[in-house]
């Protein structure tokens, strides 16, 4: 059965808020306007690697941003990256993982996650793959065949991998592996649409070459900016400890969001909230602390209730 979708524009303002870049520009206007036309869902992915049990406010950027693709009429294809975990993703990393995980603590991990992802995401309209379906049953010849269409001067225009070749730090193969992995997840799946990251451009741009060589539409990369954590300046993360937990009580929430520096608090309403945004600046021309305290109880009302967040 076809799908009544909003007009293209109208699903544009709401898709390009709090993004940083989409790649190609002038293909995400003409794929929404041939699923519109043809009454098709777009299938958004969007791929998370259970390296931990926690998911934090910076992992939701993507995921509400999947959410109002949902919202819009649009397929949500979440990938379970049990087997990218294994490798772990070196985006971003000075150097590489101290520590690999085992299939188990993959397997853990995957579940909690997926249950806090329904925080956000309609699991009840959303497809869920663990790219160990695929990876698993491929041979070494497959994975050969595969490693045969990405060159190694294509992997050192990663930043990441680029930093490391100069300073002479160690990039270990299987670190290699990972964005074509990845890129291969895409044309797997069959995505229209990519969410994520901008650190995640070169896997993203893989995969639309890989997708074009397997005869497949090629996906857009719709990518947010990296949510700053409470201390405003580096990426939010566990292992910095300037994070706020999805799962974590109203109470702590709100306690950590007083941290907040007044600096990112645009930011936070703009990927963390559907607040307009000449609202938001009206709310940040006056009292700080009472925008700080709004915007604390918006976020906290989504992962637990209004009360909730009225009594933190």
């Amino acid at each position: 059965m076809s799908i009544a979708f909003p007009p293209v524009e109208d699903q544009l303002q709401i898709i390009t808020r709090g993004i940083e870049k989409i790649v190609p520009q002038d293909e995400l206007r003409k794929k929404l306007q041939h699923s519109k036309d043809t009454g098709t869902p777009l299938r958004i992915k969007y791929g998370i690697d259970p390296t931990g049990i926690d998911v934090h406010l910076g992992h939701t950027v993507p995921l509400r941003k999947m959410r109002q693709f949902q919202d819009l009429g649009h397929q949500a294809v979440i990938i379970i990256g049990n087997y990218t975990a294994l490798v772990g993703d070196p985006s971003g990393r000075d150097e590489a993982r101290s520590k690999r995980l085992t299939e188990a603590e993959v397997e853990t991990n995957a579940a909690t996650y997926l249950t806090q992802v329904g925080k956000v995401v309609d699991m009840s309209r959303a497809e869920v793959h663990r790219n160990g379906d695929w990876f698993s049953t491929m041979s070494f010849a497959n994975v050969l065949s595969l490693c045969g269409r990405v060159t190694v001067a294509q992997l050192l225009t990663r930043d990441d991998f680029a930093k490391r070749y100069r300073e002479e730090k160690a990039i270990f193969l299987h670190e290699c592996l990972y964005p074509v992995m990845q890129a291969w997840d895409s044309v797997k799946i069959r995505s229209d649409v990519e969410l994520g990251g901008t650190e995640q451009l070169y896997s993203f741009m893989l995969a639309r070459d890989l997708q074009a060589q397997e005869n497949l539409n090629q996906q857009i990369a719709v990518m947010s900016p990296i949510l700053v954590g409470l201390d405003g300046v580096r990426r939010m993360g566990k292992s910095l400890g300037n994070y706020i937990g999805i799962s974590e009580s109203p109470y702590d929430m709100m306690k950590k969001f007083m941290q907040l520096p007044d600096g990112v608090m645009k930011m936070y309403f703009e990927l963390l909230t559907a607040v307009p945004l000449d609202e938001v600046d009206r709310l940040l021309a006056g009292h700080l602390k009472e925008a700080k305290v709004k915007l604390a109880k918006l976020v906290i009302a989504q992962y637990h209730s209004e009360a909730d967040a009225d009594a933190s």
